[in-house]
């Protein structure tokens, strides 16, 4: 594609937000895809070793295409954030409006079991991801096999 520089700050600012809710709106969708379709979109996941892959190969083609995947990866992790899993942010949302609609706090035993199996939960899922994508590396499976 074409770059040019904009015309002015109006126009500046119309690009950045029509980006910022295009990469926004097809975040929520891949991740309704992977509700949807687990099976079918669950080896498109990458933990942060392919993350980090992805960002070197980007690094080297030059500034627009890492500028992009930072602002992918920014935007991805601000939605999951968001959401009412325990441990995250949005999560404590959901605990917030459970108090505010009880009219009294929750247990605090009760909150701290529930983030730590979240916690153990994410963690989990990272381990699980770092395992699959340092056994995808291209480097090294061509360092085995040699």
């Amino acid at each position: 594609s074409r770059y040019r520089p904009v015309a002015g700050v109006g126009e500046w600012l119309a690009t950045a937000s029509r980006g910022f809710w295009t990469i926004t709106a097809n975040t929520l969708a891949g991740y309704g895809q992977l509700l949807t379709h687990f099976q079918a979109t669950a080896q498109q996941l990458g933990g942060p070793v392919r993350i980090v892959e992805v960002g070197a190969q980007l690094a080297q083609q030059g500034g627009a295409s890492l500028l992009l995947f930072t602002a992918l990866i920014s935007i991805n992790l601000a939605v999951l954030n968001a959401l009412p899993l325990p441990a995250l942010d949005g999560g404590q949302m959901v605990l917030l409006l459970w108090e505010g609609l009880r009219g009294q706090p929750l247990p605090e035993r009760w909150t701290l079991t529930v983030n730590r199996l979240g916690f153990a939960l994410l963690l989990g899922l990272v381990g699980v991801l770092m395992v699959r994508d340092t056994s995808q590396l291209t480097i090294l499976k061509s360092w085995l096999t040699s």
